[in-house]
């Protein structure tokens, strides 16, 4: 199976690391993206320190991505391989939904993300 650099957190509080992990393929409903630039924004600092919740070690930190799509997943009908595309943390919104569309994040109302919002095992979105 191909590999791929990942720079990860192995413990709270540790050294950033550079490890090499198998390439994943994507599952059903989604696309694999061939990282170009990433950012590490304040969760991820809160995740490297560890005073983020729940986090589990190793972690790659920086979820917030641009680069080229490489691999699609069954089911996947808007995006193909060689499409540029850009991720941002917005807590799972559909993108398809008025709400949505409209650039109204906080009004998604679909499963994943009422799910991901007012789960009680997310500490983070249950108080928000």
């Amino acid at each position: 199976m191909p590999k791929m650099r990942a720079v990860q957190v192995p413990s709270p509080r540790a050294t950033f690391e550079i490890v090499e992990r198998e390439v994943p393929e994507p599952g059903p409903g989604s696309v694999r993206i061939k990282v170009q630039a990433c950012g590490v924004c304040h969760s991820d600092s809160l995740t490297k320190e560890g005073t983020f919740p729940l986090v589990q070690y190793p972690r790659v930190p920086g979820h917030e991505v641009v680069g080229v799509v490489d691999a699609v997943g069954p089911g996947v009908a808007r995006w193909a391989p060689g499409q540029r595309a850009g991720v941002g943390w917005h807590g799972g919104n559909c993108g398809y939904c008025d709400a949505c569309r409209r650039g109204d994040f906080g009004d998604d109302l679909t499963d994943a993300s009422v799910a991901m919002r007012v789960s009680p095992s997310n500490p983070i979105a249950a108080a928000s």
